[in-house]
């Protein structure tokens, strides 16, 4: 791969990134602020980029790092609840 196309697709995730992250704190700023439900257009959208972003420049080298954008992101937030939901009764039903 080359140094262009690493720096070109690393500005797009970042960006994407900030973006969308910064769009969902604002909804949910708006919808604490004035107590009505505003739907957020791409609640994922934000994490997701981030994670690529972390996989563009760190690799799988660091797995636990991919997290991190996920947990910045408030609309990604509600989707790592269901996940660890989903994986604790799993591991619930395998135990039974």
């Amino acid at each position: 791969m080359e140094w262009a196309d690493l720096i070109t697709g690393c500005l797009l995730l970042g960006g994407a990134f900030i973006v969308f992250t910064v769009m969902n704190y604002r909804i949910l700023f708006m919808r604490i602020k004035k107590a009505e439900r505003i739907p957020s257009p791409a609640p994922l959208l934000g994490g997701v980029a981030g994670s690529l972003l972390v996989i563009c420049l760190a690799g799988f080298r660091h797995i636990w790092l991919i997290l991190l954008p996920l947990l910045v992101d408030p609309g990604s937030i509600p989707l790592l609840i269901w996940f660890v939901i989903c994986v604790l009764q799993d591991v619930n039903r395998k135990e039974s």
